[in-house]
């Protein structure tokens, strides 16, 4: 027995694990436990597969089979044993008459432990081996684009660690090379029987079928949903003391947000904030002096690049700004709700009213009004001219965790921990509407612009839009694998956008008519359009706030 081994013996043995194992690593995750986030998975990458265009289906139909046959034993191996036969029955018949899967396919219904593996040689060489498929480069990234989302983290752990693909040899494509599991007789045996290469697909050379794989790829890409934003427009750096809120003013020009270190920043978002002359402000009949710069300096009103405002006790939970972005108000755990000055950057005023942290807060459209939400289980409404509350909602039995205006500013919805959303009356403090449903506390709110729904989202994972004038539950958008912290209306009222701590920005297109008998995995509803990862690669990203904007800025410079 070899005890030690030299520096150089290491060295060499870590070069050769390096370059056996790098060949078909893409990302790394961990294999879940969750039983129905495999069959779920699963069915998404079928769907995906039978939805894309040729080649591409052609070629990656081959990914299904080695896929199944894994996710099952990982079922066996984590003791799912009703679980993974379900998972058999379900989708068995996809393989069952191809003749060179039929084997395998058998042999793994009898497998119920893990245990069998060992009993059934060519099982468990399928199992100790990645699975050779042949793919060319573009049907390659078509599919890491998919498989790269986060919600098919099990699917690229799956792939990275029993597949293997090869780009097919320029003479002959090779769509696959099927593992065909060896005895134990001897090792040249092994090697030949371990492996057989399909015959490749016949080759379409008439111009005719050419122009129908054009058509069909082009109407794909005009049917298909709405390409999501790659671009990350601004990243807020060394943000270490953590960010609880954040806030856009309505000319887009200002950025703010709050920390659990009570403190608050903003940026000045505009990009001729840095002093310089705009080429329309110079006048070429003039001779411009250092001394006209810095009296014009002097003359304007300048935001520094990041401005820090310091002024609550405790964490900021809250931000925004009145329609004229003249004020900033905040709220926070130190129970107080303060307004700042843009001017000048001054705290200007303090409202006191609450006992406990203040969670929320939100700025009436008309300017007269603001309300807050607490952890004393009650709402509030305020004037900027009056340091104390003028009405209180009270009948939450929980904490009131958001709080929303509506675009008419008569009503003010409240979204709560003892899971309801309720509607009040401004004028008159009473309660008119009360939806009921959550299964968890409510995080979210957001009014249509057009008044005509309410979205609500929470712990449940749920995004609930209810129909403010019947008073029923209008959708219900299922997608997201974590809590709903945020949710926004594009300006038309069609779209909505969802964020929260799966680290994934959801948009969903509450206007479109869907029949629910239509066949969906289970799992994500069909007015599902697009989907943006906010997940860096070191840590996950919790999304707080989201606001969609129009671009209004004058600036024209780039």
């Amino acid at each position: 027995m070899k005890l030690a081994e030299s520096l150089q013996e290491m060295a060499t043995r870590g070069l050769i694990n390096n370059d056996c194992s790098k060949r078909n690593v893409i990302n790394y995750s961990l294999i879940s436990n969750d039983s129905t986030v495999i069959d779920q998975q699963f069915v998404k990458l079928k769907t995906f597969i039978s939805d894309a265009a040729e080649p591409y289906k052609s070629e990656l139909t081959y990914i299904l089979y080695p896929m199944f046959v894994h996710l099952y034993l990982d079922l066996i191996h984590n003791s799912q044993k009703n679980i993974a036969q379900k998972f058999y029955q379900r989708h068995n018949s996809l393989f069952l008459p191809i003749p060179n899967y039929s084997e395998i396919i058998e042999t793994l219904k009898k497998i119920s432990s893990f245990n069998d593996l060992n009993q059934h040689v060519k099982m468990k060489d399928f199992r100790h081996n990645k699975y050779v498929i042949y793919i060319t480069e573009d049907a390659l990234q078509y599919l890491l684009k998919f498989l790269s989302e986060t919600d098919n983290l099990l699917l690229l752990q799956t792939f990275n660690l029993y597949i293997e693909i090869k780009e097919p040899p320029s003479t002959n494509l090779h769509l696959a090379e099927e593992k065909d599991q060896a005895t134990n007789e001897t090792a040249s045996n092994n090697a030949d029987n371990a492996s057989q290469i399909s015959k490749p697909a016949e080759q379409k050379s008439s111009s005719d079928a050419a122009m129908k794989s054009l058509a069909q790829a082009i109407k794909k890409v005009r049917d298909g949903p709405l390409a999501s934003p790659s671009v990350c427009l601004y990243t807020l750096m060394n943000t270490a003391r953590g960010v609880s809120c954040a806030h856009l003013n309505e000319d887009v020009s200002l950025l703010v947000s709050g920390g659990e270190d009570s403190s608050i920043q903003l940026w000045n978002l505009n990009q001729q904030a840095n002093g310089s002359t705009s080429v329309s402000e110079t006048n070429n009949s003039k001779l411009q002096l250092g001394c006209d710069y810095n009296e014009k300096l002097e003359d304007k009103k300048l935001y520094n690049e990041e401005t820090i405002l310091r002024g609550h006790s405790g964490s900021v939970y809250g931000l925004c700004f009145t329609p004229d972005s003249q004020l900033l108000l905040s709220c926070s755990e130190d129970t107080t709700v303060r307004a700042w000055d843009m001017q000048n950057f001054n705290n200007v005023a303090i409202y006191r009213g609450h006992n406990y942290p203040v969670w929320d807060i939100d700025y009436s459209s008309i300017g007269i009004y603001f309300a807050t939400a607490s952890h004393d289980r009650t709402a509030k409404l305020w004037t900027l001219d009056r340091t104390y509350p003028i009405r209180y909602f009270a009948g939450h039995s929980l904490d009131v965790d958001s709080i929303r205006f509506h675009p008419n500013c008569n009503y003010i919805a409240t979204g709560s921990s003892d899971k309801s959303v309720r509607l009040w009356s401004v004028q008159e403090g009473k309660l008119v509407r009360m939806f009921q449903g959550h299964r968890g506390t409510i995080f979210a709110l957001a009014f249509s612009p057009d008044g005509q729904f309410l979205a609500s989202a929470g712990e449940d994972r749920r995004v609930k839009i209810w129909d403010l004038a019947a008073g029923t539950l209008f959708k219900e958008l299922r997608g997201h694998f974590d809590s709903v912290y945020s949710l926004c209306f594009s300006r038309d009222s069609s779209i909505l956008v969802s964020g929260g701590l799966d680290s994934n920005i959801r948009i969903w297109d509450i206007r479109r008519g869907v029949s629910y008998n239509t066949s969906t995995d289970g799992h994500t509803s069909p007015e599902l359009i697009g989907s943006c990862a906010a997940k860096s690669i070191n840590t996950q990203q919790k999304i707080t706030w989201l606001q969609l904007v129009c671009n209004v800025r004058k600036s024209s410079s780039p």
